[in-house]
């Protein structure tokens, strides 16, 4: 009977050990970014000048990105991607518009045949 007892409890641990691995593995993989928030937050604001409206770090295609919001001095509301290994600007754009927005390129096709 201990034997099944020790057998339960090694596997009990090899699976929690996993877990904790896991869980280290993604939390690693979420920080190892090439650059800092600040740093990212620079280069934006070195291509749209503004206020900084909201920061996210997102994986687009297997890349890790930076998007960033700005509200410039006349009211438009700016967007920036910036990889966030390298510090590349991706994409300059007006909120919402872009491959982001859900919206099909393909509908445009569709009103030319209609």
């Amino acid at each position: 009977m201990n034997k099944h007892m020790i057998i339960g409890g090694a596997l009990s641990g090899l699976v929690f050990a996993g877990g904790v691995a896991g869980m280290v593995s993604a939390q690693s993989a979420a920080i190892a970014t090439g650059l800092t928030e600040e740093q990212v937050i620079a280069i934006a604001l070195q291509e749209i000048p503004g206020e900084v409206q909201e920061v996210e770090l997102e994986t687009h295609r297997g890349t890790q990105v930076y998007e960033i919001e700005i509200l410039t001095a006349d009211g438009a509301e700016m967007e920036v991607e910036i990889a966030a290994e390298t510090g590349d600007v991706l994409k300059v754009a007006l909120e919402g518009e872009g491959c982001d927005d859900g919206d099909s390129h393909d509908d445009d096709d569709d009103a030319d045949e209609a």
